[in-house]
């Protein structure tokens, strides 16, 4: 649901920007898109950034204003993510941004790399993730993108593929569900879930995952204590192996809210996703079709704000933290 690209520095220098009329607009149209559903690779250990932003001081002030907003949006939803720094030294040239771009891919696949066509000509070489600048808006690559649900059956397979680009780098996990208990179809969608949380290829980095339930679903655990010791036997290996942390939430609806526990959802700090079909992990090879949406920026937030115990419609009325052993 979230797609990863690269995009060359030169991209953003008033030199080559100037040698088209569309070129700008291009720029900023592709910024925009990315805002929406994809993730910009940092390369270089924030080297990338540092050097696109010195090119931006070169561009004309309505064109900076644009690029900086949209770079800054990025940041802010946290969609602007570090990849490891050069082992061969700071990158001197464009062919050496495109390399490095290239050493991340081989790492795990970008889903394009954006460059101009005077780069293609200098590399010589020709890929089927490169994406030509001025054509970018109308590639194939591009508007595959620009679908907001994906199809999907509920298995472990397509759960495992669909989830490692939204949860790569991210640092907060909620997944919300009502009858979401501690039985093997939900907690094997856990299990994914941890096993993807920061998993950057070259390192983990740890996290927190947080589940939210209704209480009365908890069968068969109608003791509330009874309940939560069993999440923490369920979850302390997964806390232990993957080192993040859990946190369970158990909820009741107000009887004088308008607003009800129904909807299921994936929430992290980068994206949210409507799941309308449930949590829960199907084993046969006909597990059930469903269709995965993703939330607009501003709805994630609310979202998110609905299991904020102080802020929510819904009452809290058990939580248990499980930390990771040293």
């Amino acid at each position: 649901m979230l797609y990863e690209y690269a995009m060359t520095p030169d991209l953003f220098d008033s030199a080559f920007l100037d040698t088209n009329d569309s070129h700008e607009i291009i720029l900023v149209e592709v910024l925009r898109g990315l805002a929406q559903f994809g993730i910009l690779a940092n390369l270089n250990k924030d080297g990338w950034i540092r050097h696109v932003r010195e090119k931006v001081n070169t561009l004309s002030p309505a064109t900076k204003e644009k690029v900086l907003s949209c770079l800054s949006v990025l940041h802010d939803r946290k969609r602007l993510v570090r990849h490891p720094k050069s082992m061969t030294g700071n990158p001197n040239s464009d062919i050496d941004w495109l390399n490095l771009a290239l050493v991340s891919h081989d790492r795990i696949p970008f889903h394009a790399i954006i460059l101009s066509q005077t780069l293609m000509d200098k590399c010589n070489c020709e890929r089927s993730e490169f994406v030509e600048f001025s054509t970018s808006l109308d590639s194939t690559l591009w508007n595959e993108c620009r679908r907001r649900t994906q199809t999907l059956n509920k298995s472990r397979a397509d759960y495992r593929s669909n989830l490692a680009p939204v949860l790569r780098y991210a640092r907060k996990l909620a997944l919300v569900d009502p009858y979401l208990k501690c039985v093997t179809r939900y907690i094997d969608t856990i299990k994914i879930c941890s096993s993807l949380l920061g998993d950057r290829g070259h390192i983990r980095l740890s996290g927190q995952i947080e589940v939210h339930a209704l209480k009365d679903q908890q069968n068969p655990h109608p003791c509330i204590d009874d309940c939560l010791a069993e999440w923490k036997r369920k979850l302390q290996p997964l806390a232990d192996k993957h080192q993040h942390k859990f946190r369970v939430c158990l909820w009741k609806n107000k009887p004088d809210s308008e607003v009800k526990m129904h909807d299921r959802y994936i929430l992290t700090d980068q994206c949210g996703i409507s799941i309308p079909g449930g949590l829960d992990c199907r084993v046969s090879s006909s597990a059930n079709s469903t269709n995965w949406s993703l939330f607009d920026e501003d709805v994630r937030q609310i979202r998110w704000a609905n299991y904020d115990s102080p802020t929510s419609p819904f009452e809290l009325l058990e939580m248990i933290e499980i930390d990771p052993k040293p």
